[in-house]
C-alpha cells in the first residue's frame, strides 16, 4: 500500500496540466469550505436553492472549462478570479453588493476577451462588451441608492415594496441576458473570445440576468404585470428571428451564440408569466442551457483546433475526418434540441406549461421556436457530419476534451432524476 499509494500520486501528475487540474480540485475545495464557514457566521451572504444552483454551475463550469482549455496557463488567474467573483455575487444579501460584484465581473471577463483571445477584432468586442453592460446597469445603480433604509433582498421582500418605474430595474438584467434588441454585443463578444471566455459566458454569466430578475421580481411586480405581455412577445418574437438567423449562419460559433439568444428568450418569457411554475421552468432552463452550450463551444474550438476555419461549408464529412467527435456532436445537438432524457426537455415543458396557463394565443410562438430550433439544429449536424470529407484525417485530440465533454453531458440526464433539487 505504501508503493502504490506514492505511485498513483505520480500517475496523476505525470504533466503540468494534470497538475494543475488537481491543484485547482483542492483550492476550489478549499475555497467551499471556508466560504460556508462564511456563509454560517455573516449577515450579509445568504444560499438558498436558487444561488446554491447557480454557485454550483459557476464551481462545475470552471473545472470543465481547466479541463478543456490547452493555454489554461495563460488564463488561470482571470478564470479563478470570475469563479469567486460569480460564487459571492450569486450569495450576496445586500443590493449594492451585488451591484458592485455584478458590474466588477465584468472586468476579467473584459481582459479574457481582449488579452487571451487571438481575433483581430477582440478590443471591438469588448468595448461592445463594456459599453451595453455598463450603461444598462447605471439606472440599476441609481434604484439601488433609493433603498437605502432597507437594502437587502429579504427586507424589500417581507416589506412588499412596489416601485414605479421599472425599467430602473429591468433594463440591466435585461442586456445581461441578452434580451432581443439588446443582444448585439454577445455574438461579437462570443465569435471574438478564447474557448475559456466562450464557456464561462454561455455557461453563467448570462445567466446572472435572469437570476437578477429573479430576485428583484417582488420589487416590480405590480409595474411588470401591465408589461409582462410586451416584454415576453418581445422575446419569442426575437426568438424565432435569431432561431432563422441561425438556419443562414456560416460560423459555428456565431450560430451558437444566437442560439443562446434564442434560448434565454424563452427563459424570459417564462419569468414574465410570475408564477412558480415560470420561475421552476426558467431556472431548469439556465442550468441546463449552461452545461449543453458550454460544451457546444468546447466542440467548435476542438474542430477548430483540427481545420483552422469555422466556416460551415469549409469542412464537411466530419464522420470519416474526424470521428471522435461525432457521437457527442450527436449528443449535446439532440441535448440543444431537447430530446429526451435530458433537463432541456424538463425545462420546456414547463416554460410551455407556464406560458398556456398564462396566455393561450402566445404558445403558437413557442412551437414556431421549436420547429426552427430543430431545422437549425438538423441543418448543422446534417452540413457537418455528413456529405463527403474535403480534409484528410486528423490526429486524435487530448482524452481530457473527451472526459471534459463527459462531464458536461451525465448533469444533463442525471438531474431529471432529481427535479425537486430545483425547487425553492
Amino acid at each position: 500500500m505504501k508503493i502504490i499509494f506514492p505511485l498513483f500520486i505520480m500517475s496523476m501528475i505525470k504533466n503540468y496540466m494534470n497538475l494543475m487540474f488537481v491543484m485547482s480540485f483542492s483550492m476550489m475545495f478549499l475555497f467551499l469550505k471556508i466560504f460556508t464557514n462564511m456563509i454560517i457566521f455573516n449577515k450579509i451572504l445568504f444560499v438558498d436553492n436558487i444561488s446554491l444552483m447557480m454557485i454550483l454551475l459557476s464551481i462545475m463550469s470552471t473545472m470543465m472549462i481547466i479541463l478543456s482549455s490547452n493555454t489554461i496557463n495563460k488564463s488561470y488567474f482571470l478564470i479563478s478570479l470570475i469563479m469567486s467573483i460569480l460564487v459571492i455575487t450569486f450569495s450576496s444579501m445586500n443590493m449594492f453588493y451585488f451591484y458592485m460584484l455584478f458590474e466588477i465581473v465584468l472586468i476579467p471577463t473584459l481582459l479574457l476577451i481582449t488579452k487571451v483571445g487571438y481575433q483581430p477584432e477582440r478590443l471591438q468586442a469588448g468595448i461592445y462588451l463594456m459599453i451595453y453592460t455598463i450603461i444598462a446597469s447605471l439606472p440599476l445603480l441609481l434604484g439601488i441608492l433609493y433603498f437605502k433604509n432597507s437594502p437587502n433582498f429579504i427586507m424589500f421582500s417581507l416589506n412588499c415594496k412596489q416601485i414605479k418605474f421599472m425599467i430602473i430595474f429591468m433594463l440591466a438584467f435585461l442586456v445581461k441576458m441578452p434580451m432581443f434588441m439588446f443582444h448585439l454585443w454577445l455574438p461579437k463578444a462570443h465569435v471574438e473570445a478564447p474557448v475559456e471566455g466562450s464557456m464561462i459566458l454561455a455557461a453563467v454569466l448570462l445567466k446572472l440576468g435572469g437570476y437578477g430578475i429573479i430576485r428583484f421580481s417582488p420589487l416590480m411586480y405590480s409595474k411588470l404585470v401591465p408589461f409582462n405581455f410586451w416584454i415576453s412577445s418581445i422575446s419569442l418574437i426575437g426568438a424565432i428571428m435569431t432561431s432563422m438567423n441561425c438556419i443562414r449562419q456560416k460560423d459555428l460559433k456565431s450560430l451558437i451564440a444566437y442560439s443562446s439568444v434564442a434560448h434565454m428568450g424563452l427563459v424570459l418569457a417564462s419569468i414574465m408569466t410570475m408564477s412558480y411554475m415560470g420561475f421552476y421552468g426558467a431556472i431548469l432552463m439556465m442550468i441546463a442551457h449552461g452545461l449543453s452550450s458550454s460544451a457546444l463551444f468546447l466542440m467548435v474550438n476542438m474542430i477548430y483546433s483540427k481545420h483552422h476555419t469555422r466556416n460551415i461549408i469549409s469542412f464537411k464529412g466530419l464522420w470519416n475526418s474526424f470521428p471522435n467527435i461525432t457521437f457527442w456532436w450527436f449528443i449535446f445537438i439532440a441535448i440543444n434540441v431537447s430530446a429526451p432524457p435530458s433537463i432541456n426537455l424538463a425545462g420546456e415543458i414547463f416554460i410551455l406549461m407556464s406560458i398556456i396557463n398564462w396566455n393561450t394565443m402566445i404558445s403558437i410562438t413557442f412551437i414556431l421556436i421549436s420547429l426552427m430550433t430543430s431545422a437549425f439544429s438538423i441543418s448543422l449536424f446534417l452540413n457537418t457530419i455528413h456529405n463527403f470529407p474535403n480534409s484528410n484525417l486528423s490526429f486524435m485530440s487530448p482524452n481530457k476534451l473527451f472526459l471534459s465533454l463527459f462531464m458536461h453531458f451525465i448533469p444533463l440526464i442525471m438531474m431529471i432524476m432529481k427535479l425537486t433539487m430545483f425547487m425553492f
